[in-house]
């Protein structure tokens, strides 16, 4: 299991933070499509980062935003929810691209993670940026408990709200989530 540094803080604040931490490195461990996660609390948002190693045009990344969009609200419309507020932006650095896509955490279920990674995928195939650490490469044991793990927090962050800004990312063979 990822470890945590955690002084200094209060049976709450530490559980809550913890909480924050696990999410964001379940899920960074869990979609090696994932290249960081970041969570604003006062908009109770996050952030997905996906990195493109090449850039398309604006109008054929409206059409892509529009597929994500329609792709989501159906995913929650089929799971008899509310439609949700979605957002996608994208950075262009040279010959590569960051979209990100910006959803309420109160709202986000884990399905969309699998819908996200894998829109992304058929998108963008071998130009999408793809940690070499896969589930399907790491312990099996190490692989399925993050996964459990993951739908955990999802449960938990659906009753209670994270009050710390953090971001999650991968740096060469490791995820390290930060409270900024």
């Amino acid at each position: 299991m990822l470890g945590f540094n955690l002084t200094g803080k209060t049976g709450a604040d530490r559980k809550e933070m913890s909480t924050g931490v696990q999410l964001l490195a379940s899920m960074l461990v869990c979609y090696p499509e994932l290249y960081s996660v970041t969570y604003e609390p006062k908009d109770t948002e996050i952030t997905l980062d996906f990195v493109v190693q090449k850039q398309i045009s604006h109008e054929e990344m409206e059409e892509f935003a529009d597929l994500v969009d329609k792709s989501v609200q159906t995913y929650h419309d089929l799971h008899g929810r509310s439609p949700v507020w979605l957002a996608i932006d994208v950075d262009v650095n040279g010959a590569r691209m960051t979209v990100h896509v910006r959803r309420q955490l109160a709202t986000m279920l884990r399905g969309e993670l699998d819908l996200l990674a894998e829109l992304f995928a058929d998108k963008f195939g071998d130009d999408l940026q793809v940690d070499i650490h896969t589930l399907d490469s790491l312990e099996p044991d190490f692989s399925t408990m993050q996964s459990n793990v993951l739908d955990q927090m999802f449960d938990l962050v659906q009753a209670a709200r994270i009050k710390e800004k953090m971001i999650g990312m991968r740096d060469k063979d490791k995820v390290v989530v930060y409270n900024r």
